[in-house]
């Protein structure tokens, strides 16, 4: 059998398959999809302020680490890492406009040891903890939602000695929504 010869085969015994994943011609037609109405506009939540409101010096201060440089500042959040280097402790914030916390709650339900329902100056979010091979808890990040947005502040530590991440993430958080407009 020639080459051409075995396409010809192949080709015709694939036609009955995709001819019966047609539609039939014989019957009506589905309607398309319409449009539902008006779509609910977003509602956002507060104005942040550049890294939540927060310096730099407060971040030192609060994680009680010294030598914090802020690596990254951009128009949806900030990352403070020591001596600028991505080997040891990050604490980072996050402001997600029209994002569902929802779904980032489902991954820190997947991938950290705890998360937990929290409210913080009257607003409402998550809390996951994660913890290091001794289960030291080293990692805490807090989700807080305001209408269709949610801030996050992330606090990691690389080792002994250091704050209860938690009670670090926690404060971060409270001086954000204060700081918020």
């Amino acid at each position: 059998m020639t080459i051409k010869t075995a396409v010809a085969v192949a080709a015709l015994a694939v036609l009955p398959l995709v001819a019966g994943c047609s539609p039939d011609s014989s019957g009506p037609v589905p309607d398309a999809p319409t449009d539902s109405g008006p779509q609910a506009e977003a509602q956002h939540g507060p104005f942040f302020p550049e890294c939540g409101g927060v310096s730099d010096e407060t971040v030192m201060q609060v994680t009680e680490t010294p030598g914090l440089v802020g690596t990254a500042k951009t128009s949806v959040g900030c990352q403070w890492l020591i001596n600028g280097l991505i080997v040891g402790p990050h604490f980072s914030f996050t402001n997600f406009r029209g994002s569902p916390i929802g779904r980032e709650r489902k991954t820190e339900e997947l991938s950290r040891d705890s998360v937990d329902d929290i409210t913080i100056n009257g607003n409402d979010g998550f809390i996951a903890v994660g913890s290091d091979l001794s289960g030291a808890n080293n990692l805490c990040e807090i989700g807080i939602q305001f209408g269709d947005d949610f801030i996050e502040w992330s606090v990691s530590y690389a080792q002994q000695p250091y704050p209860d991440p938690c009670d670090v993430a926690k404060e971060l958080t409270k001086q954000s929504i204060e700081n918020a407009k």
